[in-house]
């Protein structure tokens, strides 16, 4: 996810020059290592369940998230831009993501955490009493 400061920094109207600007710095339009948090409902980067975001082509999004918890308006990457990154690390750590390993060892697909990949590799990072 990005800081909320470019969020600030850009406001409401920046998203379409945040996108110029992140192709003008990075031609390649790819990270070269992303790290995700999960959260207990599976969500990566503000993109949660069930959310028409998760299909999006565009590199940013502003997303309004469900999540009383944080703030409401946020810039993140997309699925498919987190996906197009070399190397993307997983990390699932705390009691309440015992749920989110659970569905995912089952095969569940369709948490957004199950629908990363990489480039080249994917890494998960698993606390071991949740195996």
């Amino acid at each position: 996810e990005l800081s909320s400061g470019i969020n600030a920094e850009y406001g409401g109207v920046g998203l379409e020059q945040f996108q110029l600007d992140f192709v003008t710095l990075n031609p390649a339009q790819r990270f070269d290592y992303v790290i995700l948090g999960v959260g207990s409902d599976g969500h990566v980067a503000s993109l949660f369940p069930h959310s028409t975001t998760l299909k999006s082509t565009v590199d940013f999004l502003h997303i309004h998230s469900p999540d009383p918890s944080v703030s409401p308006h946020r810039l993140t990457a997309s699925l498919d831009l987190i996906s197009r990154s070399r190397r993307v690390a997983v990390v699932v750590v705390g009691e309440g993501k015992r749920t989110v390993v659970d569905r995912l060892r089952q095969g569940d697909l369709e948490m957004p955490v199950a629908k990363v990949d990489a480039a080249e590799k994917l890494i998960w990072y698993v606390q071991k009493d949740l195996l």
